[in-house]
């Protein structure tokens, strides 16, 4: 079974049968309905990089899922009206079909959207290359952001920051104003984010912040204070564990989302491959108040037997 698949049950199971429930309740019934009059998305500063931002952005992964390409691009348009004004997605994602969709979704309404995508090369030549695909598939002739994608090790940061890096072509494209802001993700160790965010002075950082990861290599434990304290744009990943913390039974997504957004982020980023999805998130993100501390603290008390990479896989990928 495929990670897609694990995560379409996921969803199916929790965020259109019992989750939904209160939504469904209090709006006649209506998921669709409760997600466009639950009024605004809230908007949060970007870190440094000045920009307002929903507090919850569409990811791009999943744009290339859909077997029809027409369903990839309803989804976006559904995003884009019920105010999402953040839009995630990757050189990589399906060899550049989830950019070759987001592209075709957003044109013209470019103007209105911040549009981040990754990189995987490390050196210049390559991520050059890469940077000149993703404008071409995202139709757009800038970048908002522009992330160094799943950063693992040490020794992909030597390449990076060395000559012939891909930090060169980010400088680069900058100066050409085909990129604003400059960022890097991973989902393996905090560690190698620590270290990034000390050698250069990045716009934006991207890691799982979830209530499992707590209890094992954490990023919010760790990364997430430093990356505060030196005001970047902190994106939210991974806020279901891959899927795995709704499969599993860890917690519904009524607690997970609102425990991420309790955090001190800028902006969780979540994929969703059916409208149903994004409907139920958008009314979470729409009705979200902060989880209490001593919520907080029970909710993990109770994620802690899940502490390790049965949950989250994704920490092993570097192994």
């Amino acid at each position: 079974m495929s990670w897609a698949d694990v995560n379409r049950r996921a969803f199916l199971k929790s965020a259109a049968v019992t989750a939904a429930s209160a939504a469904l309740g209090e709006f006649g019934g209506s998921l669709a309905k409760a997600a466009e009059v639950a009024g605004e998305i809230p908007l949060r500063t970007l870190g440094r990089t000045g920009l307002r931002v929903t507090m919850f952005g569409l990811g791009g992964y999943h744009a290339g899922l859909p077997e029809k390409e027409e369903e990839s691009i309803a989804i976006i348009h559904r995003a884009l009206d019920l105010g999402i004004n953040f839009f995630d997605n990757a050189d990589c994602y399906q060899e550049g079909r989830a950019e070759e969709r987001m592209g075709k979704a957003l044109e013209g309404r470019r103007q209105n959207i911040y549009l981040m995508t990754k990189v995987d090369q490390r050196d210049a030549r390559g991520s050059r290359e890469q940077l000149e695909k993703s404008l071409r598939r995202l139709r757009t002739d800038y970048l908002d952001i522009w992330q160094f994608h799943a950063v693992s090790g040490l020794q992909e940061l030597d390449i990076v920051f060395g000559p012939g890096g891909a930090m060169e072509t980010a400088e680069r494209a900058r100066k050409e104003g085909k990129i604003r802001f400059i960022g890097l993700t991973g989902h393996f160790d905090p560690a190698v984010h620590l270290e990034a965010i000390k050698r250069h002075a990045f716009d934006t950082i991207q890691m799982p912040i979830n209530v499992v990861d707590p209890h094992y290599r954490s990023f919010r434990n760790t990364v997430l204070d430093e990356a505060v304290k030196q005001n970047l744009g902190i994106i939210a990943m991974k806020s279901l564990g891959f899927g795995n913390i709704l499969s599993l039974g860890v917690a519904k997504v009524a607690e997970a989302l609102p425990w991420t957004w309790s955090q001190p982020i800028s902006v969780l980023v979540s994929g969703c491959d059916r409208r149903e999805v994004l409907d139920y998130n958008v009314y979470l993100a729409k009705t979200f108040k902060p989880v209490p501390g001593a919520e907080q603290a029970a909710l993990l008390a109770r994620t802690k037997a899940h502490a390790g990479t049965d949950v989250e896989h994704y920490k092993t990928w570097a192994d």
